[in-house]
């Protein structure tokens, strides 16, 4: 039995399913933003959010679990410091969790990069805070850029 039930994942083979969702004839893209402080979620989804982009917001790791097992992710942006699980644990779950492995993850901090975990868990991108909102909008596009998605639409724009 899986760890995690997650919908929208075929558990069997780790394959996701339904990468993408069609709204208005738009390829829509799904962003998770974890972190504590709500001003960073709301600057992001300010930035980002539009017909072709849909965010999500949690506070603590446990609001990350629910969403997804709830939603189907295409980038998840992880604070390392959250009040109830360290961001690392949260992307060591996901790199262990083979339908979720394949999730980009751009990782944020008020601490510079630990190089021995960036080691380890590898995640796709990683950016100190205090950051500019703009140029952490085009590192998520350019991460969900690189990554093939079904339909072939990066979702962004």
């Amino acid at each position: 039995m899986p760890f995690l039930r997650l919908k929208g994942y075929d558990i069997n083979n780790g394959v996701r399913l339904g990468m993408q969702t069609v709204v208005d004839g738009v390829n829509q893209c799904s962003v998770l933003v974890v972190d504590d402080d709500r001003t960073i979620s709301r600057l992001i989804r300010y930035n980002l959010e539009d017909k072709s982009t849909q965010i999500f917001e949690a506070a603590t790791g446990l609001e990350c679990i629910r969403i997804l097992r709830e939603a189907v992710i295409d980038l998840i942006v992880l604070d390392i410091r959250l009040p109830d699980f360290s961001g690392w644990g949260i992307l060591s779950l996901l790199r262990l969790t083979e339908a979720l492995r394949r999730i980009p993850v751009i990782m944020v901090s008020v601490e510079p990069p630990d190089s021995a975990m960036v080691a380890q868990l590898r995640p796709d991108d990683y950016v100190q805070k205090p950051f500019d909102t703009r140029d952490l909008v085009v590192r998520i596009r350019k991460v969900i850029g690189s990554r093939p998605h079904a339909g072939g639409d990066d979702g962004i724009h």
